[in-house]
């Protein structure tokens, strides 16, 4: 292949757990509320998220399409799982992660001619990296010679523990669990753990919903 597949699906994993607490499926408009605060004191359980489509293309590719012009992202799921005790006390209790998939399609300028077989087996290499848990590939329908790989990975929010939480305006820490760091607003019985896009700081781009039970 043309492209470093190996590295580009590793360096996709990174992104996606770099996007902080939020996913989900391609989504068009606006991603997630503004961060307001708010009393987080309670038992959440992760319900629903949402990923802005475009920045994770845009970022992702950005150096993918220096070798492979015509390479692109295909769909993106994320399911958040868990759940989360937040004490008045400042302690806490929980674990959260997410399951994710993405596709990206390689044309047949970039397999050169290789079987999707035969990328699958490059891609293998990249399991049990970066939170991957498998890869598989297939022919992409309508694209003679080209390959959609899709990529299913869990990435560790906060892992099972027991430890201090801080709120500070609209930030939420966990001195822990850094991977649940960040900006949040309590609205009604949802709590929102949000992140914003690393190039201007302004966009958001991902939201984990949590119910309060």
């Amino acid at each position: 292949m043309r492209i470093g597949p190996v590295a580009s699906v590793a360096g996709f994993a990174l992104s996606l757990a770099a996007a902080g607490c939020g996913g989900g499926g391609p989504t068009v408009g606006t991603c997630g509320i503004a961060p307001c605060g708010g009393d987080v004191v309670g038992d959440w359980t992760a319900s629903t998220s949402c990923l802005d489509h475009a920045t994770l293309e845009q970022d992702i590719l950005t150096g993918l399409k220096g070798n492979c012009p015509t390479v692109s992202l295909g769909e993106v799921t994320m399911t958040p799982r868990g759940t989360l005790a937040l004490r008045a006390d400042m302690t806490f209790t929980g674990a959260l992660d997410v399951d994710s998939t993405f596709e990206i399609v390689y044309p047949a300028v970039c397999t050169t001619g290789q079987t999707c077989a035969a990328v699958e087996h490059t891609l293998q290499t990249t399991v049990g990296t970066n939170g991957i848990t498998a890869v598989t590939c297939m022919d992409t329908a309508g694209m003679a010679g080209a390959c959609t790989c899709t990529t299913a990975l869990t990435l560790d929010i906060i892992d099972p523990t027991t430890g201090t939480y801080a709120v500070s305006g609209t930030m939420l820490t966990f001195a822990e669990a850094p991977g649940g760091n960040g900006p949040y607003c309590v609205q009604e019985s949802s709590l929102h753990l949000v992140d914003y896009d690393r190039a201007t700081r302004t966009k958001i781009v991902s939201d984990l919903v949590l119910i309060k039970q």
